[in-house]
Formats: structure tokens, C-alpha cells, sequence
């Protein structure tokens, strides 16, 4: 690290001025907190040698300030900024406190990294033991790590937040990064530092907030709902299993002050009026079929207590980290709550249901941009869904592919068909299929009429579909991982008029069925997400089911220690001595 000659001449001089009389380490909770070395009357030293020794006392101020207990990921890094800028303390301000101790709370509840729980219960403790120079250090420290996990989500948060955990030393952040945290400091402006380098969602906010409600109910008793069988709309019920599922509805928000039972006698209330409707709102705050009926799926929900949901949210509020939050005009696929929705000007004007893929074949997470729509477009099959789905049923039956209007070509670069009779079925094998499989447009085209094209890696598109029945269903996992879209029609409709084009200017391709490929004027930016968590517009939190199981909660408890690899010490970082 290159230091500031006007800082390092103001070390120099409070290191010469305490060198005039010993002095001896002090507490940590003292105000001085620093120990110094005296040196001869009338030593001489070099300029080389001075950097060394106000390094050397930096670095015995900065161990005195810390307790034993608390290991720095960061030492050297510390020392050096901390000299740098005349042991400045930064973390005064209690709105500086709380920001960062939120931020690293939200990481340590989605449980992802043990560093992270124990970072956090760290700060806590200094905090409330009083410990200032300690936290002022120790918040540095971790300042150093949020900003470096941070830093790090473009390329390891898919891992982090879907099921992988955060097990490894994080980088130092470089140094620019590191001397606008100690100018944030001096000008008293961490706080708004730490505020901008939230996820800019309002999604963030909300979700913590609903996290700090749920804790106040976290240490609580959270009624359980205990089930026998299904407890259908207007039937009679024991009153304890009333009383208990309303309280558990109240926790949640979903019961109110003037809502009121119906007692059919002193032992049975009836289940109708207000607890039906309260049940029904529940249902539909958590993708489930709105029915009323409290069957295994209604009972899991409402007997996830408050650990877990907070948990849950915390996870989701993590994952906003990881979503564009520039796209004004954009498509967002929700693959969990099986809906997309299109932006324009960040207004949202149009909403499907969607089926997307089933739990063998994820729809995977991915960004791209919507630039064209496909009337009646023809299906090229890929070989996996040709492996797995078609050639077993070929084998049973082998006028399938005439019967769903399947053509056999040489490969993708070749037009002409290949005669279905002149193949030897008995003697292709699956796992070395040599030809490709084309599906003409019309009524039975998986595709439908309308192919949505999003160019990306994973060959995954948005488009219509013949299997209408499949959009009444609350869990909507049964594609082979593209993206099926309810009201197609109508999305196409809306981008032809965002682009200044209309649909019925084609209709003669749509009544010929005949293919036609239509480029967008204003492509949009296309996202697959995954939240299972999020607050609505009127304020209530809704939760999906974890159709992937990438919301599984670790096989652990909550840490209160140190990493290993911060106990040990690792060595040094070859760009620490270097900056």
C-alpha cells in the first residue's frame, strides 16, 4: 500500500511525541489502547526504518484494541489503513452500526455462511459489552468481508443462494475500495456507503422489515395445526383446533381484531364465515389452491413457525442481490410462483401463469433479451427430450411420429425428409440416435402458435402451448424447461405494440399456419428468477413452494465461532503487501 506523505509524516509525529516518555499497552477499553516501544536518546533512524517502526506500533495498537477472542480476517490490511489514516475510529455513528449489523444479519439468518452467523453475533456482543475500539476494528474487519461477498455474487451466488454455502476465505477488497470506506468515515458518511450497496429493490426493505416483526414472535410459542384428515368448508370443528388455528392466523396477519367464530356448542365451532375466508386468503398468499379445504399442503404452510420464515426471507432478501435493477422494460419469470410478468417503464402491464420445467429437468436461471416472435412455429426437438421421451414412445408405437406430424431429418442443416419406413427401429439405439426430429406447425405442436425467442445457452424459450389443462393446476412443474406461457395470444399482442407493430397485420400466417418470424423494434430483457418470498403491493408477505429444493436448510446450527480458516491465521495474501 502506497502511503499518503502528509499521513504518514502525522504518524511520525505521534509516534516520536509518545516516544519521548514510555508508555505501556493499554486496555482495550481504554482511550489510548496503544502501546509503544521507546527507543534510545539521540538514535538516529531512516526514513525506511521509521515506516517500519510506526508499522510495527500500528499493528501493536491494533492488537491491543482487539480482544483475543476476536480474530481479524484482515490484520495486515488494517493495520495499514488504520496508520494510514491517524486511527481514525469510523464506527460511531449508531446509524453506521445498525446498517452494517443489518446487512450482515440478513446474510446470517438465510444461513448460507458460517462466517457470516458468527460475524454477526461478534458485533452484537462488542456492541453491547461497550467495547468501542474493539467494534470499530472488528466492523472494519467485516466491512472488508460484506464488501468482498459482495463483490463476489456475480459469480458465486448462483452457488451461495440455491443450495451451495459460503465455506471459504473471501479477498481482501482492493484498495480504493478500502480508502472510500475511511473516507465515508471521516466524512461521516458510512452509513449512506453502507445504505447504496443494498440490493436497489424495495423488495429489501420490505423484507426486512417483515424479518424484525417475525422476530419479535420468534422466541413464542407458534401454534401448531394439528390435522386429521381434510377439514372441509363449513363443517364442524373442536374448538381447541379453532382457537389454535386462528392464533396461528393472527401471527401471521391473516386474522383481525373484529373477525369472530362461529360456535355451533361449547365443544365445535363452525368452519365457515370468517375463518374460511381468513384460511382462503392464506391459501392464496402461498400459491395454494384457494379452496378452503386445510388438507397436508394448508397444514405444512401454517405450521412453519417464525424461525423458518425468517430464514426464508432473509435467503430471498439475498437473492435480489443477484437480479438485474436497471431493466426498465423487461420479462420476469418467477419459476416458483409459475408467473411472468412484462414491464414497461418499470410499470407492470401485462401477467401470465406460466408452466415451466419439471423438478428432473429445471428451468435454469438465465438472462437474455426477448427480439423476436414466431408465428406458428415449427419444433426442432432437442435430442435429450428425442432420448428420453420420444424414441421410447416410437418404440411402443411406431406411427407416433406420424401421428403428431414428426419429420426425420439428416441433421439441422438438411430440408429433406427421411422416410420413417426405411429405418430399422428395432435397431436404433437411444443413446446413439443419428438423425433429428422436426415437428411441423398446427394444432399439435408442442410450441403452439407462438415461439417467444430468447437466444441463450440453455436453448430455453417462452411460447404457446396445446395443453391447455395444465394452467389450472397450483403446481405447475411439468415441462421439459422451457417456459409455457397461459395467455400467449396476448403476450404477443402486447410486444407487436410495444414495438409499433400490430398482430392482426399477420393475420393471413396465423389462418395459413404458416411460419413467420417477426423482430421486435424494442427486444426486452428477459429473467428467470427464483423467490420464494416476497412482499406484495399491499403489504403481505407471500411464500411459494420450494419446487426445486433449492431452499434447503442447512444440516447445522447456528455458529457462534470463528471459521477455521480465520482461527489459523492464513497467511498473508500476496496483493496485501503489495497495495
Amino acid at each position: 500500500m502506497k502511503i499518503r506523505p502528509d499521513a504518514y509524516l502525522a504518524n511520525l509525529l505521534i509516534v516520536f511525541s509518545l516516544m519521548l516518555s514510555p508508555v505501556h499497552a493499554a486496555s482495550p477499553n481504554s482511550s489510548s489502547s496503544v502501546r509503544f516501544l521507546t527507543e534510545s536518546a539521540g538514535q538516529s533512524l531512516s526514513a525506511d526504518e521509521h515506516h517500519k517502526r510506526a508499522y510495527q506500533h500500528a499493528r501493536d495498537w491494533l492488537q491491543a484494541a482487539a480482544p483475543d477472542a476476536t480474530v481479524l480476517a484482515y490484520p495486515d490490511l488494517l493495520t495499514r489503513d488504520y496508520l494510514e489514516h491517524g486511527f481514525v475510529l469510523l464506527w460511531e455513528r449508531d446509524d453506521a452500526r445498525y446498517e452494517l449489523e443489518t446487512q450482515v444479519n440478513v446474510i446470517s439468518l438465510a444461513g448460507i455462511s458460517p462466517e457470516f452467523e458468527w460475524r454477526a453475533w461478534q458485533l452484537r456482543q462488542l456492541r453491547e459489552q461497550g467495547q468501542d475500539l474493539a467494534y470499530d476494528v472488528f466492523a472494519t474487519d467485516t466491512l472488508y468481508a460484506l464488501l468482498s461477498y459482495q463483490a463476489a455474487i456475480p459469480q458465486k451466488g448462483k452457488q451461495w443462494f440455491f443450495g451451495a454455502q459460503h465455506r471459504a476465505p473471501l479477498p481482501a477488497p482492493a484498495l480504493p475500495v478500502r480508502e472510500q470506506v475511511f473516507q465515508a468515515g471521516l466524512d461521516h458518511t458510512l452509513y449512506a456507503f453502507l445504505y447504496h450497496r443494498r440490493p436497489a429493490n424495495q423488495q429489501y426493505r420490505a423484507l426486512v422489515t417483515e424479518i424484525i416483526r417475525l422476530q419479535q414472535d420468534a422466541n413464542q410459542l407458534w401454534p401448531t395445526v394439528a390435522l386429521n384428515g381434510l377439514v372441509r368448508p363449513n363443517e364442524a370443528v373442536a374448538t381447541t383446533f379453532a382457537l389454535n388455528l386462528v392464533e396461528n392466523l393472527r401471527r401471521q396477519g391473516f386474522w383481525g381484531e373484529d373477525q369472530r367464530l362461529q360456535a355451533i356448542d361449547g365443544h365445535s365451532v363452525r368452519y365457515g364465515g370468517d375463518l374460511l375466508a381468513a384460511v382462503r386468503e392464506f391459501q392464496g398468499q402461498h400459491g395454494l389452491t384457494v379452496d378452503g379445504i386445510i388438507g397436508p399442503s394448508t397444514a405444512r404452510w401454517l405450521n412453519r413457525d417464525a424461525q423458518d420464515r425468517i430464514r426464508l426471507l432473509a435467503l430471498n432478501a439475498e437473492r435480489l442481490r443477484l437480479w438485474p435493477d436497471n431493466q426498465p422494460n423487461r420479462i420476469v419469470v418467477n419459476i416458483p410462483d409459475y408467473r411472468m410478468t412484462l414491464w414497461f417503464d418499470d410499470q407492470s402491464v401485462f401477467e401470465s401463469k406460466v408452466v415451466v420445467g419439471r423438478t428432473s429437468r429445471r428451468t435454469p436461471l438465465f438472462s437474455s433479451r426477448l427480439d423476436s416472435v414466431v408465428l406458428n412455429p415449427s419444433w426442432n426437438v432437442p435430442q435429450s427430450i428425442v432420448r428420453r421421451d420420444i424414441l421410447p414412445k416410437l418404440a411402443r408405437d411406431e406411427s407416433y411420429l406420424s401421428q403428431n406430424h414428426y419429420r426425420i431429418l439428416p441433421d439441422w442443416h438438411s430440408d429433406q425428409s427421411i422416410d420413417p419406413t426405411t429405418i430399422d427401429w428395432q435397431q436404433v439405439r437411444v443413446d446413439g440416435f443419428p438423425y433429428r426430429l422436426q415437428q411441423a406447425p398446427g394444432k399439435l405442436n408442442a410450441l403452439g402458435r407462438f415461439k417467444f425467442n430468447t437466444p441463450n445457452r440453455n436453448a430455453i424459450y417462452l411460447h404457446d402451448t396445446p395443453a391447455r389443462s395444465l394452467f389450472s393446476k397450483s403446481r405447475r412443474a411439468f415441462s421439459s424447461g422451457c417456459i409455457r406461457v397461459e395467455y400467449a395470444e396476448e403476450l404477443a399482442n402486447v410486444l407487436l405494440d410495444l414495438s409499433g407493430q400490430r398482430l392482426t397485420d399477420y393475420q393471413t400466417y396465423l389462418d395459413a399456419t404458416q411460419t413467420k418470424w417477426i423482430s421486435l423494434r424494442r427486444p426486452l430483457a428477459v429473467q428467470t428468477i427464483y423467490q420464494t418470498a416476497w412482499v406484495t403491493e399491499g403489504g403481505r408477505v407471500a411464500f411459494r413452494d420450494d419446487v426445486y429444493a433449492y431452499d434447503t436448510k442447512p444440516n447445522r446450527d447456528v455458529t457462534t465461532r470463528e471459521p477455521s480458516y480465520l482461527t489459523q491465521q492464513r497467511p498473508l495474501q500476496q496483493n496485501e503487501h503489495t497495495q
